[in-house]
């Protein structure tokens, strides 16, 4: 009866640490998870192309796993917000309402034109 129970003790320890293992095991992070959706939300006609460009609309999609570079538009909004990591999506709407009037990188177009015709704002290569 002793060795059950040794057993069983064995199972439950293994059981608990596995559990443990599952909720202490970190999410993959996304590396500014309201500026997509804040993007989505303030321009609604680009909503579709944000889903399935994600982070590319402010990095570029070659060799940038871990989002350090940014395209244009990426660098212009970050210049806008001035706050690294800043979380107030007001904020961030703000800094991309003030970058609509500058000059992207399509000639004679700002990243507000680009948006208006329907397009991502940003040079992704």
């Amino acid at each position: 009866m002793q060795k059950m129970f040794k057993v069983g003790s064995a199972w439950m320890l293994g059981a608990a640490i596995v559990a443990v293992m599952f909720v202490a095991t970190p999410k993959q992070a996304e590396a500014r998870p309201p500026f997509a959706g804040v993007f989505a939300k303030q321009y609604p006609g680009l909503k579709d192309m944000v889903k399935k460009v994600k982070c590319a609309v402010c990095h570029p999609t070659a060799d940038n796993k871990k989002k350090k570079k940014r395209n244009n538009y990426g660098m212009a909004l970050a210049k806008a917000i001035g706050k690294k990591n800043e979380k107030d999506k007001t904020k961030v709407a703000a800094a991309m309402t003030k970058i609509e009037k500058e000059k992207s990188a399509t000639k004679d177009k700002t990243f507000g034109d680009l948006i208006k015709a329907g397009t991502l704002p940003g040079v992704n290569k």
